[in-house]
């Protein structure tokens, strides 16, 4: 089941992000009066880089001048035996361990052996991001979340769409893989980093065996949808759905006699809105609602206190139901 929940904002292409700040949201949150470290790395990593007040290092990779290696050999051959090759050597090879090998690997196999077929739309995509410094864009987002709720090294890359359908993922504890990151705006960036970044630190601290049922699934989209809007504001789901109270009450009835389903068809539908049973992003609207509901229940709580929380007993402390009425 763990394939079902680590994908982040997966509908994020399709919808309408807003950044609106509510630093008076945070609970216990430390003001930065560090000046972190950044540098550049040297020519063969690609990376910038800082290290937080509390010795926490952040990275940003990004893959892209490999991909553009990769995009120039591709473009003498039009055999998909050979371009598979040269996207091994000349990406893979450099990006796998840091990028795409974690405890959910297997949401990222496809991609790591199979290279983007549009050379175009790639070529396209470092253009756009060598204009527009999207990787600084992604390391003031990751040292926000980072300085919000402290955890362990974390790097994020930048890496081409290829053979995703979905712009973030979490590959694990510590690493955060972002594709085709030239489609979004920065502000959608940043709420997808801080998104992800709570699922990689929800993943080296606090993963539990028994979190993947459909309520341990909504309670874990919800915290980090919560997390990012503590940050960059209302997310993009709540803000693109506009689904009534009434509406979200009528569904979730349907819902809640199945929160103990381990069964993956249902889990997405519930998630994502698959096959029109409920709305897009459905899961993750509600999961949100069931965590700000808590938090605002318990102002005393803080972020590290809410995020190890069981999902069953976060869900019984939201009184998420009253707030349907």
């Amino acid at each position: 089941m763990r394939h079902l929940i680590i994908f982040g904002l997966t509908l994020l292409t399709i919808l309408i992000g807003c950044e609106e700040e509510t630093s008076n949201k945070l609970n216990n949150q430390k003001t930065d009066t560090s000046t972190p470290a950044e540098k550049t790395s040297n020519q063969d990593e690609y990376i910038i880089e800082k290290t937080t007040e509390d010795g926490q290092t952040l990275r940003i990779f990004s893959a892209y001048e490999y991909v553009e290696e990769y995009v120039k050999k591709a473009e003498e051959t039009d055999a998909r035996s050979e371009r598979k090759k040269f996207w091994k050597t000349i990406v893979m090879d450099h990006v796998q361990e840091s990028c795409l090998s974690g405890e959910y690997s297997q949401l990222v196999k496809e991609y790591v052996s199979t290279p983007p077929r549009e050379l175009k739309e790639v070529k396209d995509d470092i253009t756009m991001i060598r204009a527009s410094e999207l990787e600084n864009t992604a390391l003031q987002a990751l040292k926000k979340s980072a300085d919000t709720l402290p955890g362990e090294d974390t790097t994020v890359c930048l890496l081409p769409q290829g053979e995703m359908s979905f712009p973030g993922v979490t590959v694990g504890a510590g690493k955060i893989s972002l594709f085709n990151v030239s489609s979004v705006s920065k502000d959608r960036l940043k709420h997808t980093v801080a998104h992800e970044y709570h699922h990689s630190t929800w993943t080296a601290d606090y993963t539990r065996n028994d979190e993947w049922d459909l309520l341990g699934s909504i309670v874990f989209e919800g915290k980090a949808e919560y997390f990012a809007s503590l940050l960059y504001g209302t997310p993009p789901t709540e803000v693109s759905s506009r689904m009534g109270k009434e509406q979200e009450r009528a569904l979730w009835k349907q819902v809640k006699s199945s929160l103990d389903s381990r069964d993956a068809s249902r889990v997405n539908r519930v998630l994502y809105g698959e096959k029109g049973e409920f709305p897009p992003g459905f899961g993750y609207i509600t999961g949100y609602h069931v965590v700000e509901k808590y938090a605002e229940n318990h102002p005393e709580a803080s972020i590290e206190e809410w995020t190890k929380m069981p999902p069953e007993q976060l869900y019984e402390k939201s009184r998420y139901e009253e707030f349907l009425k």
